[in-house]
């Protein structure tokens, strides 16, 4: 796969539009070299960090992955103008196909838009390309979960690279659907060296599903033939997991067999049959004692009955009862208010009152011994001691009420002695029925004591068994359960041991034909080395305070090719060590670099030397490697290779996009992109 261009399209909220537009061909050839030079601070880095963006890389970063292109800020600070929307166009080809996606730089879950069959102009945009093409596809980032559709764009990639990409692998190997576990920013890191990439090979590959995802991209990028190992290395961890998980629980349960009365489900059945016919003894005995009762039921049946009625009658009774209470207690309130006001209508015996409680005992004149007769006064209407008449108006109007006020006395009165009456014989037919109730329930109470055994003692104690045994059968039914899970998960266990066995032999049997992975790997580690040494590895990259102070009397020279001769590609993990200790651990910064570099160019190599067999992309891109404590002669010579390469492989295409700040001998026709000293990568455009 090559990258053949590049647009960075930035539309303004001022209408302005800003970007860059690169052609990385040459006479519509595949350039194998391809520098971007610029001094520091001038986008070098923005421009690799757009490329890996729009081939859904942006994982590579870590942390970083969600502002790697931040064109905001570049926006702002560098041209003083605000951002609406961004686009990355890049054109790719692969073999005889070619494409231009078009991935949304804002919104990163935006379906990708890739267009086939056309090119991209300096002045393309999404409306032209459409024009120029009706092979168009649009593709999610991420598939929906439990939703099959359309491929995602990261598996359009996978078959755009012609690499079968690894899914989630299923006891059931015709199903496709599976989800991926292995991904595009997986197998980035073998072929893009971006700025912060530079401390490790493979410095940051995300991991999701796939434990040892280092070396499992290792393995797809070089095509092993354990690339199939990997689906089942996948359904192994899967099952390794779900047995430790049962051992857990087999423990567990292990633990509360201990405690039960019985380990096995067919002692747990027999001994729930045995419990379950002497409750049914048990009950037979009881059903025997209660025999003879049907007559005495029936009886006692028809007496309940009555005794329901008669308790409903002495409820109305009652009830009935409390009604007339509350109604003699309103009649009584009305007789007393009737009787206050005839009190304040009668003047006369208010006169009376009055006179009765006058203190004279002796006339005021002659002071002589009174004796005033009230009643006989008040009939005559004359006072006894002047003779003179009592001077009260007459009111007809309020004799008149007075008059009303007494027949409603007279009337309230009849009326309570009625209801009070009316009380007495409801009150006496309730003692009647209290009374009969009475003698119902005695009567009721003698028929129930004879239905009860004659051994009550007996009849409890059976009773007490029946329960005990109902318990112990409940409580058994629930040992069986616990058993019964148990058996299912030595099953289950056996299964998955079973299978973990089968996927161990499968996964054997497919390492022992590794041949052409030999060949792959010998070929790779003896071109490491080599490349190691024309970049002066062994004389400016070795850490001499390092070495073990056995060899201290050894000569410089043979210690450069005992450890040239000792290192070694691990065939575990795929990384460079000596003894197996990584041989970056007895390096200087200036030797890691070396080794990097090295690596990563040996892998190229091999790719090429075995282009029918690899999934490697045939690219290869790296952010400022000359800064990462490179000199300038290593930094020639590192250019050099790729020449080399070209001369040694004219059949095979291959391409190396590097950013630097620092031009070495990189011949003119090699610089795709000059920013020289002072000019930004992002620029005003016409479109």
């Amino acid at each position: 796969m090559f990258i053949e261009a590049i647009k960075i399209r930035i539309i303004a909220k001022s209408g302005k539009k800003y970007g860059r537009y690169i052609n990385f061909l040459n006479n519509d050839k595949i350039n194998e070299l391809n520098l971007i030079y610029g001094k520091n601070a001038l986008g070098k880095s923005t421009l690799i960090e757009s490329i890996i963006y729009a081939l859904n890389g942006e994982a590579i970063y870590g942390k970083r992955k969600k502002d790697i292109i931040n064109y905001k800020m570049i926006l702002s600070t560098y041209l003083k103008d605000t951002l609406e929307h961004a686009e990355i166009y890049l054109q790719l080809s692969n073999k005889k196909e070619r494409i231009v996606v078009l991935r949304d730089a804002i919104d990163s879950e935006e379906p990708v838009i890739v267009f086939k069959n056309v090119k991209l102009e300096k002045n393309d945009d999404g409306k032209s390309l459409n024009n120029k093409t009706k092979e168009k596809e649009f593709y999610k980032i991420n598939k929906e979960r439990d939703i099959t559709g359309n491929k995602t764009y990261q598996e359009f990639l996978f078959s755009f690279l012609g690499i079968e990409p690894i899914r989630k692998k299923t006891d059931n190997d015709e199903d496709n659907s599976e989800r991926l576990i292995f991904y595009i920013q997986n197998l980035m890191p073998l072929f893009i060296i971006h700025q912060g990439a530079w401390h490790d090979i493979q410095a940051i590959n995300p991991r999701y599903d796939i434990n040892e995802i280092k070396k499992t991209a290792f393995e797809v990028i070089m095509n092993f033939t354990s690339t199939d190992v990997i689906k089942y290395r996948y359904l192994l961890e899967s099952y390794q997991t779900s047995l430790r998980q049962k051992n857990n629980s087999i423990k567990d349960i292990q633990e509360v067999i201990g405690l039960l009365s019985f380990s096995q489900v067919s002692e747990i059945d027999n001994e729930i049959e045995r419990k379950t016919k002497e409750l049914q003894d048990l009950s037979n005995k009881i059903s025997e004692m209660e025999k003879g009762t049907t007559e005495i039921n029936h009886v006692i049946k028809e007496i309940r009955s009555k005794y329901r009625h008669k308790s409903l009658v002495a409820r109305r009774y009652l009830d009935s009862l409390e009604t007339l209470e509350s109604e003699i207690d309103q009649y009584n309130y009305y007789i007393n208010k009737i009787q206050s006001d005839i009190e304040k209508n009668d003047k006369l015996k208010t006169a009376k009152k009055l006179i009765g409680i006058l203190p004279i005992e002796f006339c005021p004149r002659c002071l002589n011994k009174v004796s005033i007769k009230e009643n006989e006064e008040l009939e005559k209407g004359y006072c006894s001691l002047c003779g003179n008449e009592f001077q009260t108006p007459h009111d007809y109007e309020k004799d008149n009420t007075l008059n009303y006020l007494k027949d409603e006395l007279k009337d309230f009165q009849r009326l309570k002695l009625d209801k009070e009456e009316e009380k007495r014989q409801i009150s006496n037919k309730l003692f009647l029925v209290q009374l009969e109730l009475k003698e119902l329930k005695e009567t009721m109470d003698n028929y129930e004591a004879e239905l009860r055994p004659q051994n009550l003692e007996q009849y409890n104690f059976y009773s007490r068994e029946i329960g005990r045994l109902k318990n112990i059968i409940t409580e058994l039914q629930k040992d069986k359960e616990i058993i019964k899970k148990y058996e299912k998960l030595l099953n289950e266990k056996e299964k998955l041991a079973e299978e973990v066995k089968n996927l161990r032999k499968k996964i054997k049997d497919i390492e022992s034909h590794q041949d052409l992975d030999n060949k792959k790997l010998e070929f790779f580690e003896k071109q490491f080395k080599d490349i190691l040494f024309d970049l002066d590895f062994l004389k400016d990259g070795f850490d001499e305070s390092k070495v073990e102070e056995g060899n201290s009397k050894k000569s410089t020279s043979d210690i450069i090719k005992e450890i040239y001769n000792q290192i070694k590609i691990d065939r575990e993990d795929y990384y460079p060590k000596i003894e197996g200790i990584n041989l970056y651990n007895i390096t200087s910064s200036s030797g890691l670099i070396r080794i990097i570099l090295s690596y990563y160019i040996a892998l190229l190599k091999t790719a090429l030397e075995f282009k029918d067999s690899v999934n490697h992309p045939m690219l290869l891109i790296m952010d400022e490697p000359r800064q990462q404590n490179l000199d300038l002669d290593t930094f020639n010579k590192f250019l050099d290779i790729f020449s080399k390469l070209k001369k040694e492989y004219p059949e095979t295409q291959f391409q190396v996009i590097i950013a630097s700040s620092e031009k070495g001998n990189c011949q003119e026709s090699n610089i795709s992109l000059d920013l020289g000293d002072n000019s930004y990568l992002i620029q005003e455009i016409d479109n």
